[in-house]
């Protein structure tokens, strides 16, 4: 893990930013590693993939812990781990941190597909904890913007980021971080990322149990 080069700098920087916390920060990890984890996904007709049949998240495919190689389960593994979580709260000040598998792991868009914007569900189905931080790397070598596929962050989309190579994306979730790639891939182009989602005790102040809320619900 290179998370270790986040430092004060890097905490202030979250905690100020607007719409709501967030960070975003170019080649935090080994080109190499990255490489390696490309080079494991799936094809893109691989029948193992998890499919999303909802026009919300039209085209959008999961590859869990059954689908990755070894690099990807060694990536997997460290940023999941205590060391990984426990660097995770001194960046964002959010404590204690675990990690989950629900939903994360390896996430394929093409052509056509999109994510809506939305918030995510915010209470673990068994556990009593509170989803709190998300993490993206972006595996997409020399993305074009006009390709589509931009994460936006904000109700109005105030931050807009390109799933540009090695871009790595830490944010806190929570009732008002709506995100999504609403405008649909376009070509022959494959929107690559590896997702990690940490979690916290419940709050005095955590709103109902909820599932995911798409803008415009």
């Amino acid at each position: 893990m290179k998370l270790t080069t986040l430092g004060p700098e890097e905490a202030a920087q979250f905690a100020a930013a607007e719409p709501f916390p967030h960070l975003v920060v170019d080649n935090m990890w080994p080109d190499r590693l990255l490489t390696s984890i490309d080079a494991e996904f799936p094809a893109a007709d691989d029948p193992r993939w998890i499919t999303y049949p909802d026009e919300k998240e039209r085209g959008k495919k999961a590859g869990d812990s059954q689908v990755w190689g070894e690099v990807t389960r060694g990536f997997f593994d460290s940023a999941r781990s205590p060391e990984a979580c426990r660097m995770l709260e001194l960046l964002t000040g959010i404590s204690p941190l675990t990690a989950d598998d629900i939903g994360g792991g390896m996430h394929e868009t093409g052509e056509g597909g999109r994510l809506a914007s939305h918030v995510d569900f915010n209470v673990h189905p068994t556990l009593p904890l509170e989803r709190r931080i998300n993490m993206l790397v972006f595996l997409s070598r020399d993305w074009d913007p006009a390709w589509g596929g931009t994460l936006y962050l904000g109700e109005q989309r105030e931050v807009a980021v390109v799933p540009a190579w090695n871009r790595t994306v830490i944010f806190a979730t929570g009732e008002t971080s709506w995100h999504g790639h609403p405008e649909p891939v376009v070509g022959n182009h494959l929107r690559r990322s590896l997702a990690c989602y940490y979690y916290a005790p419940l709050r005095a102040e955590t709103a109902d149990a909820h599932t995911t809320v798409w803008a415009g619900q």
